[in-house]
């Protein structure tokens, strides 16, 4: 969680708060259940930002794998869920 937190506050406290408006009214996932529903989460994502997902994904992929003590990959097309089963393999 703290790694959603840190990763969607570097696009600003505003757009942090929208996006999690958006994720509990339109795609029923509340802050503290993104952890468990990334995949909802993710999915929330995309439908409000499209392909500009992506880069609130990274930012949080990397805070992530810095919280885990791992060296980030940048993969090429990856989703939130794709950096996430990745380091639960790592």
């Amino acid at each position: 969680m703290e790694a959603v937190d840190e990763g969607l506050l570097l696009m600003g406290e505003g757009s942090r708060h929208v996006i999690y408006y958006h994720a509990e009214r339109s795609h029923h996932v509340k802050r503290e259940e993104i952890p468990e529903k990334y995949e909802a989460f993710h999915e929330g994502l995309q439908a409000l930002l499209g392909t500009g997902a992506k880069v609130p994904e990274k930012l949080i992929a990397k805070k992530l794998y810095n919280k885990l003590g791992l060296s980030f990959i940048d993969g090429k097309n990856w989703t939130l869920v794709d950096y996430i089963k990745h380091a639960k393999r790592t």
